[in-house]
C-alpha cells in the first residue's frame, strides 16, 4: 500500500470536498491499481436503518474521482477532475457498520489512451467503475466517466 498517496488522496478530500469530513468518509487503501475508501453508516443512514442511497452514490462519485487523482499523482500530475456522467445501480441494501466501496483496476489500453491524450490535448477521459460488495456479491455498481483538464505537474496538494 502507498501511505504516502492514500494520506494526499485523505488531505485533498478534506480540504476540496468538505461533504467528505462530514460523511466520515476516509482512504483505507491505494494499491496502484484500486483504491478503496470507506464511510460509517451510522451518518449516512436513512429510516431503514441502510444506507441512504444519495451517501452510497457519492462515496462511489468520490471513490471514482479518488482513483483518477491517484493515477495521475503516480505520474506526478496534478488536473481539474470532474465528473461528466454517471450511472449508479444499487442492487441490495446496504447494512454494513463501515461501508468500503472499491475501484475496479482500469486496463491498461484505456490507461495509456487516458495519458495520450492528456499529452497531446492538455485535456482527457476516462472511465471508473466502483462496487461495494459483501459476502454474497455486489451491493452497489457505480460507474462514472470523469474528464481531466488544467494537468501540470504535481504540486504540494
Amino acid at each position: 500500500m502507498d501511505h504516502r498517496a492514500v494520506g494526499v488522496l485523505q488531505d485533498t478530500l478534506l480540504r476540496e470536498m468538505p461533504i467528505s469530513g462530514a460523511m466520515g468518509i476516509s482512504v483505507h487503501s491505494w494499491d496502484g491499481a484500486q483504491v478503496a475508501v470507506e464511510m460509517p453508516l451510522l451518518p449516512n443512514r436513512n429510516h431503514q436503518s441502510t444506507a441512504f442511497a444519495g451517501s452510497l452514490s457519492a462515496l462511489c462519485t468520490i471513490t471514482g474521482w479518488g482513483k483518477v487523482f491517484l493515477m495521475l499523482d503516480a505520474r506526478g500530475l496534478y488536473g481539474n477532475i470532474v465528473i461528466r456522467r454517471s450511472q449508479i445501480r444499487y442492487l441490495r441494501p446496504v447494512q454494513d457498520e463501515v461501508i468500503r466501496a472499491r475501484s475496479n483496476p482500469v486496463a491498461a489500453e484505456q490507461s495509456d489512451y487516458f495519458f495520450e491524450l492528456l499529452e497531446h490535448k492538455g485535456k482527457s477521459k476516462v472511465d471508473v467503475s466502483v462496487e461495494i460488495v459483501d459476502d454474497a456479491g455486489p451491493l452497489v455498481k457505480f460507474t462514472g466517466s470523469y474528464v481531466v483538464q488544467e494537468v501540470e505537474t504535481a504540486r504540494d496538494v
